[in-house]
């Protein structure tokens, strides 16, 4: 077999190998859509907040759930009053009576159908208070602004991919 052949068929092999190992790049499952929507200004407070992902989202077990949804406003208040509930694609969180008007954030975590949790903020506020202020990288804070579009910033994902 001359020098060329040989460097074709192992180039050939090479890449069989390669392709035949190789492992499909998975995307992580993501928030698609909640209630109430990002920056959304309710006349009152919700009963529930309800948040659909892109794919199922992982159930460890019966008492473990595997999302976390906490329903916050400025002082720090959780405003969760019962079990988080996840069926499917869907997560269902109930709220307490009585929600004054006051900017809210939902902070949430959930496991995606891959393994891999991924978190973020939904803010929303409530009667004609204004929007609770978010923290910035530089230790002051700032008040979203409810025409800004930030759909990716809404989303995190916590395994640093």
């Amino acid at each position: 077999m001359s020098p060329v052949r040989r460097i074709a068929a192992g180039l050939a092999l090479a890449t069989v190998a390669t392709l035949a190992i190789a492992t499909p790049a998975s995307a992580h499952d993501q928030l698609i859509s909640s209630t109430p929507a990002v920056d959304e200004r309710l006349a009152a407070a919700p009963e529930s907040i309800t948040m659909t992902f892109s794919g199922e989202l992982l159930v460890l077990d019966d008492s473990l759930t595997g999302a976390v949804v906490l329903v916050v406003d400025a002082s720090g208040t959780d405003w969760v009053s019962g079990d988080v509930t996840v069926d499917g694609r869907t997560v269902t969180a109930p709220l307490a009576p009585g929600m004054p008007a006051a900017g809210y954030q939902v902070r949430w975590q959930v496991v995606s159908e891959d393994g891999h949790p991924i978190a973020g903020v939904v803010p929303f506020t409530v009667g004609d208070a204004d929007p609770m202020a978010a923290p910035t990288s530089g230790g002051a804070t700032e008040t979203p602004s409810a025409s800004a579009e930030q759909p990716d910033q809404t989303t995190t994902d916590s395994s640093g991919t």
